[in-house]
């Protein structure tokens, strides 16, 4: 878990990753696999995965600014089986705004935080749109970071993905209102 569990901007909500094309040919060309690790959901296409959000998923900001997720990203090398594991995941807001998470390589931690991808605040406030039961952030997009490519290019021994080209983009729909029935707090005495 990450310290300093603290608010967050929903209590419900979910989020939607697209993967970047260029990113997907990387990852089939060097022999790549990407599986979610719950609550992430790879989607069926494997081009994608999705996430619930919120502050009632455990979803919170942190003592460094960070807004922490549980779940995460595992990359198999299918070549070799090296494993890259990112988890803890987190977006940070500031001061350089975009994706991070833990690094482990075949379930050894070798780094606390590395920033996977970059966003900015522009971006991010361009795709901010209200919805009937909050808001939403339409395809913010998050660049592959210099630190990422090198990082499976020391892992694998072969190219990472090219800095600077779209990693994916990032569709998070934050509620206010409940819209399942399992969302709707339940109060003793009362029906319902």
């Amino acid at each position: 878990a990450s310290p300093g569990v603290g608010p967050y901007i929903s209590p419900w909500g979910d989020a939607q990753l697209e993967i970047g094309p260029e990113t997907l040919n990387w990852m089939e060309h060097e022999s790549i696999v990407l599986e979610a690790i719950a609550p992430f959901r790879m989607d069926a296409d494997g081009k994608g995965f999705s996430m619930p959000i919120g502050s009632t998923e455990g979803d919170h900001l942190d003592s460094k600014g960070r807004i922490f997720y549980p779940g995460g990203l595992r990359f198999t090398d299918r070549e070799t089986g090296t494993t890259v594991t990112l988890k803890p995941t987190w977006i940070r807001l500031m001061p350089r705004p975009g994706y991070s998470a833990g690094v482990s390589v075949d379930g050894r931690k070798i780094k606390d935080e590395v920033q996977i991808g970059d966003t900015n605040a522009t971006e991010v406030m361009i795709g901010a749109r209200p919805s009937p039961t909050g808001f939403r952030l339409e395809k913010v997009p998050f660049y592959v970071t210099g630190e990422v490519a090198e990082l499976f290019q020391e892992v694998t021994g072969r190219p990472g993905p090219r800095p600077g080209s779209l990693l994916g983009t990032l569709t998070p729909d934050f509620r206010y209102v409940p819209t399942q029935r399992s969302d709707i707090p339940r109060f003793p005495g009362l029906p319902g």
